[in-house]
């Protein structure tokens, strides 16, 4: 078996998403999931919070040995702490279940930290890392690489202790880490293959704590505040393509006006504007491989990743 060894080199992105009271995802409208995007983040720790076990020594009436069972550890959750840079209101509430302060025009301005114990909310937190890599690697996919961790679900979101001063504040997040099968594959595809995106291939289990590999999928685009759906649509062969070599476009969800206007970018160097809702764009590839097409909003920065395999089976 062969193995891929690298080294994680500094936080890229995090994506915390809102989970149901099954540890479920929550899903918006269009079924797009809730969350927030950001990379205002200083640090993410893990810590480990270890069940030592308990040892059975048992001797006879003699004094001598009769029964030994030495003692098992098992990591029980991991203690979370977040350390933000920058304050997004909207991140915070969904850590920590405290309300949300809105403005006269809606907008999520600030939160109000309460007392109350915090026993409903919950969140997934991935977090992106580079590498220590500094090329490509060789082959069909000539794409960096990069860290991915997730945590399925994190409860006891809290804010810990800040400080006003001069110079640039910072805030910590914390939580507790623990198994969460709701989480499932995930509402998002987190890898690019040679077979194009996909999700996570097995579904985190029962006692799964915390999931951690190499993708060459990038983050998705920072948002401040909650990420609003992006572009979606379609990818296939155009059909009047004999070389199976053109890609095709079909938009099924646009942004409503006036910010329905988004790009594709095809992952040549080639880029499009987004067509409307049920129209198409294509675009001709001019070698072999496996292409990250990126949908992007022009207004809000939120991104949808689709693939294509040239020339396509």
């Amino acid at each position: 078996m062969t193995a891929v060894c690298d080294t994680p080199v500094k936080g890229k992105m995090l994506r915390a998403t809102k989970l149901g009271v099954c540890g479920d995802p929550i899903l918006g409208a269009g079924g797009w999931p809730v969350h927030v995007t950001s990379k205002g983040f200083v640090s993410v720790e893990y810590g480990a919070e270890v069940d030592d076990g308990e040892e059975i020594d048992q001797k006879d009436a003699n004094g001598d040995p009769l029964v030994y069972e030495p003692a098992r550890r098992r990591i029980k959750l991991y203690n979370v702490t977040v350390t933000a840079g920058r304050v997004d209101p909207e991140l915070y509430t969904l850590f920590t279940g405290m309300p949300v302060v809105l403005d006269e025009d809606g907008n999520a301005t600030g939160m109000r930290i309460t007392s109350a114990v915090n026993l409903d909310s919950a969140v997934a937190l991935e977090v992106w890392s580079g590498t220590q890599l500094k090329k490509c690697v060789a082959g069909s996919l000539q794409r960096p690489r990069f860290g991915y961790f997730l945590l399925p679900q994190i409860i006891d979101g809290q804010i810990g202790d800040f400080t006003i001063e001069n110079g640039a504040a910072s805030f910590t997040l914390t939580g507790k880490a623990i198994e969460n099968p709701g989480w499932g594959v995930g509402p998002y595809d987190v890898y690019l293959r040679k077979t194009g995106v996909e999700a996570l291939m097995d579904p985190m289990g029962d006692q799964d704590l915390l999931h951690l590999d190499w993708t060459y999928l990038p983050p998705p685009a920072p948002t401040c505040g909650l990420t609003v759906r992006p572009p979606d649509g379609t990818v296939a062969a155009d059909a009047t393509d004999a070389t199976n070599m053109t890609a095709e476009f079909t938009a099924t969800y646009v942004p409503a006006a006036p910010d329905n206007t988004y790009t594709v970018d095809w992952g040549d160097g080639a880029s499009s504007a987004g067509p409307a809702e049920a129209a198409k764009v294509s675009h001709e590839y001019a070698a072999p491989g496996t292409y990250l097409i990126t949908l992007t909003d022009s207004t809000t920065g939120a991104q949808r990743f689709k693939s294509f395999v040239a020339p396509a089976a």
